[in-house]
């Protein structure tokens, strides 16, 4: 039950992302993709795939800690 009050928390916050970080995202934790693979699909390197999730994850933990 948790998982999808938590789901329906992030729904919103996901939203407000732009078309390449929930592309990034979908990438990640949909397809399944290693930092690397994403990398190429973008074209950039895997470092820079890594802080950009890094930004993503901790943006939408601050606004599930706000929206609690």
């Amino acid at each position: 039950m948790e998982l999808i009050e938590d789901f329906q928390s992030l729904a919103p916050l996901i939203a407000e992302l732009d078309d390449r970080e929930r592309r990034i995202l979908h990438l990640r934790f949909v397809e399944e993709l290693t930092q690397a693979q994403i990398g190429e699909q973008l074209g950039v390197s895997q470092m820079h795939v890594s802080r950009l999730l890094s930004r993503i994850i901790s943006r939408l933990h601050r606004g599930l800690l706000t929206s609690r």
